[in-house]
């Protein structure tokens, strides 16, 4: 059950019910402090974050946080939920409305929904990337449906039965009220592992709002989320806030994304509060302006690329099919998830590849990259050779650079970042071969070029996910590669580093001659060099245009 348009009392209406479930009443009277942190030490890996960071969340407060990509807001709102160590001064919640609080936290008191939990859930089921699309991988992994489920829901444990406060009952008519909430009721019977990114993100949204927390910790919550499904979330979230009972910190990448009831902002940079107070003062500072406005002063010209080398096979002339589908078709137990696609690409053209969260976008590249075994069983020719005459998936991965959002679940924790870079010399999730000086050379290079070369010895697992992004964008680069799959490049990333992304994936493809499939949610995020667009619907093509028509094609 989605709402948009009119009907807008309504739609509050039923959100509010849905948000009424929840158990506790708003105290009245004066604000009471529900987290105090105090002069702590957060331990990251091996270093030592937000050092002598004090800071308090009252009961009447909602809060968002925000800063560039990298300056730790995700390590913040990790401490505060009990998942990094704080090895000076403490964290004291008062949810259970005694004076002297707790330093411990019981489960589901917080909860928190950011790419890291959405990794965790994928890597318990789904042990190496292309396991995703293997029709007879996986026949444990539990449905949506089973996923959401009391037991599930709660993280208890198996032979916790009755945990103190839990109401089988009402948690019931939360999960059916979110899954409505969010339009994923036709999801249920779906493999959480066959979910796309979009679809994945929905359904831990929705295990969220089924616990009802004391404490909602959602970090980056829009990422990945269509335009729809952002407006849908954007709803519920300030249904949520409008109802006072539930309590949020959300981190945020964008300011449009920050809902109307928050009521603070903390300003977050090198790993130190920076600034923080209500939300109409932050939102029109100098630091805010700087997350959300300033770009960065880097031209095309000024990257210094250059097509001399590129690739080392012989350049194709334009015009050259790349990628030819002819009726193809994919299904998992008799489910069609695309249907009849019959496409072609040409060396030289830029598309796009649009469409709502399911649409089939996913399962597309996958038949690209040479991931799904169903491209067999179809008509797909990928650089002029037909899938199934004797060519490799590493000979079809060697022309291909690519990004993706679930791609860094499946490195190492102990692989630092330029070993990351030089992993795509082999198209592997870590390195098991060495690398030439030269090849070392090429991956600095890039770095250098994604302002990222001061992260090289970071441990990869480290460093922020927007930073991750800029690191596995390097690394799809650094073997020139034919054709450029960007699978949402940008998300996790401030307006800065969007931006610059953006910027030299246009001198990429003015420069280079590399030909560019990219996929993303927001129209503001198309880099200019987009020459085609192709719409996707529910596993169909709902339109096919040159750049003649991009501008009503991508609305």
């Amino acid at each position: 059950m989605l709402f948009f348009g009119k009907n807008s009392g309504r739609k509050r209406t039923f959100l509010r019910k849905f948000i009424m479930i929840a158990p506790d009443q708003y105290p009245m009277g004066t604000p009471k402090i529900l987290l105090n942190i105090d002069n702590i030490a957060i331990r990251s890996r091996n270093r030592l974050c937000f050092t002598g960071t004090s800071w308090q969340l009252f009961d009447d407060q909602q809060w968002a946080l925000i800063g560039r990509t990298g300056s730790g807001k995700s390590i913040l709102v990790k401490a505060i939920c009990g998942k990094l160590p704080v090895v000076q001064g403490r964290i004291v919640n008062y949810f259970d409305g005694t004076p002297e609080g707790r330093p411990y936290t019981n489960c589901g008191e917080i909860v928190l929904v950011s790419a890291e939990t959405q990794r965790d859930v994928l890597q318990r089921h789904a042990l190496y990337h292309q396991a995703r699309w293997q029709s007879t991988e996986g026949d444990d992994v539990p449905t949506l449906a089973e996923f959401l489920d009391g037991e599930q829901a709660d993280d208890r444990l198996t032979y916790s039965i009755n945990p103190p406060g839990w109401d089988a009952a009402a948690a019931a008519a939360r999960r059916e009220q979110a899954v409505d909430l969010l339009g994923i009721r036709h999801l249920l019977e779906r493999k959480v592992t066959h979910l796309s990114n979009g679809e994945g993100r929905k359904a831990l949204l929705a295990r969220a709002l089924t616990q009802s927390p004391k404490l909602l910790v959602l970090d980056d919550p829009f990422s990945g989320l269509d335009a729809d499904s952002r407006k849908t979330l954007m709803d519920s979230l300030t249904a949520v806030l409008e109802s006072r009972q539930q309590r949020l910190i959300l981190v945020a990448s964008r300011e449009d994304e920050i809902p109307e009831g928050i009521t603070h902002v903390l300003g977050i940079a090198g790993h130190k509060i920076a600034v923080q107070g209500e939300k109409s003062d932050v939102l029109v500072s100098d630091f805010a302006r700087k997350i959300f406005k300033t770009l960065p002063e880097v031209e095309p010209a000024k990257l210094e690329l250059s097509s001399a080398g590129w690739l080392e096979h012989d350049t194709l002339p334009p015009g050259t099919p790349l990628i030819e589908f002819r009726n193809a078709s994919v299904s998992y137990k008799g489910v069609t998830v695309l249907h009849d696609i019959t496409w072609t690409m040409r060396q030289g053209e830029h598309w796009a590849i649009r469409g709502p969260n399911g649409a089939g976008k996913s399962t597309l590249l996958s038949l690209i990259l040479a991931d799904n075994p169903q491209a067999y069983a179809n008509d797909v020719t990928i650089f002029g050779r037909p899938r199934g005459t004797g060519e490799s998936i590493w000979e079809i991965k060697q022309q291909i650079g690519w990004v993706s959002p679930e791609i860094h679940m499946y490195y190492s924790s102990q692989i630092d970042c330029r070993t990351v870079v030089c992993s795509g010399f082999h198209d592997s999730m870590g390195l098991y071969q060495n690398v030439t000086a030269e090849q070392s050379q090429t991956a600095d290079r890039w770095m250098r070029v994604l302002g990222i070369d001061n992260l090289a010895e970071e441990l990869f697992h480290d460093v922020s996910i927007g930073e991750q992004r800029l690191i596995l964008l390097a690394r799809a680069l650094v073997k020139q590669p034919r054709l450029l799959i960007l699978d949402e490049p940008c998300q996790g990333l401030d307006s800065y580093h969007r931006t610059r992304i953006i910027r030299v994936i246009d001198a990429l493809c003015q420069q280079t001659p590399v030909s560019l499939l990219y996929v993303t949610h927001h129209r503001d995020e198309l880099p200019e060099a987009i020459t085609h667009v192709l719409q996707l619907e529910k596993g169909r093509i709902r339109v096919m245009e040159n750049n003649a028509y991009r501008q009503s094609a991508i609305q």
